[in-house]
């Protein structure tokens, strides 16, 4: 067992734990807590330099603590930092980002922007997903749970009675799916066992069209009551715009597939952005929080300084939203993504839009950029917007090939941001400007856009 402490939470790790120390000085990691309060834990891994420890009880509390809004936030994977406040919430996030320059990086004496808060704390999410799993009868009369995950744990879900993060209508259309395939006695798919066959439900919206889609995830085989679930769903929500069927046949635990078939609607929706509409299917990514995206765009836009007879690069493009919002000021936008699902649906949203100056690549950043059209081509400035792993080091060694004289880089991660500004610097770059974005309130994540500009 492991032994049993009191300590000092003192500040908020970037991975939204806290932090104290044992009586040894040793720095200890807690699931819970907040600086300024006394806790009771339970070290539950002894590490060289670090112990991890489980919080078991809250002796003092912080004056910062408020009530969770949410019943469930106790046991709920989402929303880690609910209770706290969230002007504070905002500090934490900003000092984070300055500890990452710093300790990563070594990175010092760079002015970061005040961060930017959400337009709304609740309700901002334009996507949400939850999971199906069996569970005994006697702990639940329907034999199974629809919701998310419990707090560190893969193989326990729980009923959600309400979200905060997505909107009341998404709310009302999860509890109705739930009594309806109770209903229809649907199967299950089993997380453990893997068999079965209902998995996941992801539920999107345009929080500026206000259209929505139902994404149904299953397993291989058929699916039982499928015209008697979709008419129903849809006489009780007549303004839901689409309703898709994805088939996910292997044993991975994601919410994707190999085969889809369109139930209701035309199998996407439309969501707008700085006056562009962009479609979005059931497998492409876009930005979750609409109306914060907006304001990051803006921002980006502004540090790029685009003048007429630039050719902008985007790479990591995604459906093309930030080429396409800046081409009005460009010569010419070329964009890189990896999934040629992403790429279609850029190609498709110059299309809607009427805009005829970009053109998008399928492929790895590190092979595209090799291929004769644009070798040849001089790219500035150039937008970096990469997963939370940051960019590929061969990916990293084009970009500088490049030799750009701007580069505006915008980051889900600010430890691998750090790693990657610490090259960029070194290879002849100045951070100019830095601006963090609230994206997710209430959870550690934190966006931010950077302007590197060529010494």
């Amino acid at each position: 067992m492991g032994r049993i402490m009191e300590i000092d939470i003192v500040d908020l790790a970037y991975n939204g734990k806290s932090i104290g120390y044992d009586e040894n000085g040793k720095v200890t990691f807690v699931k819970g807590g907040l600086p300024g309060e006394k806790v009771k834990v339970k070290v539950v891994k002894n590490k060289r330099n670090y112990n991890q420890a489980k919080l078991l009880e809250i002796i003092t509390k912080s004056p910062e603590r408020i009530p969770a809004v949410c019943e469930h936030d106790d046991i709920c994977g989402g929303c880690t930092w609910q209770d706290l406040e969230y002007e504070r919430q905002l500090s934490y996030k900003r000092e984070q980002v300055i500890a990452c320059l710093e300790h990563i990086g070594g990175i010092k004496d760079i002015e970061v922007g005040e961060i930017q808060p959400s337009p709304e704390k609740f309700y901002y999410r334009n996507k949400m997903e939850y999971s199906f799993h069996i569970v005994p009868k006697e702990e639940i009369p329907e034999g199974f749970v629809l919701g998310m995950h419990e707090r560190g744990r893969f193989d326990r879900i729980f009923n959600i009675n309400k979200c905060y993060l997505q909107s009341e209508m998404s709310n009302q259309v999860f509890s109705y799916l739930r009594s309806e395939i109770a209903r229809l006695d649907i199967p299950i798919y089993d997380l453990i066992a893997h068999r079965g066959f209902l998995r996941f439900v992801i539920y999107r919206e345009g929080k500026f069209t206000g259209q929505s889609m139902l994404n149904i995830v299953t397993g291989k085989g058929d699916f039982v009551a499928k015209q008697e679930l979709t008419e129903s769903l849809t006489k009780q929500f007549p303004d839901l715009t689409t309703i898709v069927w994805t088939v996910n046949s292997t044993m991975s635990n994601i919410a994707k597939g190999d085969v889809r078939e369109i139930l209701y609607g035309p199998g996407y929706i439309e969501e707008e952005i700085l006056g562009f509409r962009f479609r979005v299917s059931p497998g492409s990514f876009f930005q979750t929080n609409s109306r914060q995206t907006e304001a990051l765009y803006k921002t980006a836009i502004e540090f790029a300084a685009i003048r007429e007879g630039d050719t902008v690069l985007d790479l990591y493009c995604g459906a093309g939203t930030i080429g396409l919002c800046a081409s009005a000021g460009a010569s010419e936008v070329i964009g890189i993504e990896l999934e040629e699902e992403a790429v279609a649906s850029a190609r498709l949203n110059a299309e809607i839009n009427s805009i005829s100056n970009c053109r998008f690549y399928a492929g790895a950043v590190r092979k595209v950029l090799l291929q004769k059209e644009l070798k040849s081509k001089s790219f500035s400035p150039v937008f970096v917007d990469p997963p939370r792993a940051g960019m590929h080091p061969k990916a990293f060694k084009r970009l500088l090939e490049i030799n750009t004289d701007r580069i505006v880089y915008i980051s889900c991660n600010p430890s691998t941001f750090a790693r990657d500004a610490a090259e960029l610097i070194q290879a002849g770059y100045r951070l100019r400007r830095l601006v963090p974005f609230d994206m997710f309130p209430h959870t550690m994540h934190i966006e931010l856009v950077s302007c590197f500009e060529k010494i």
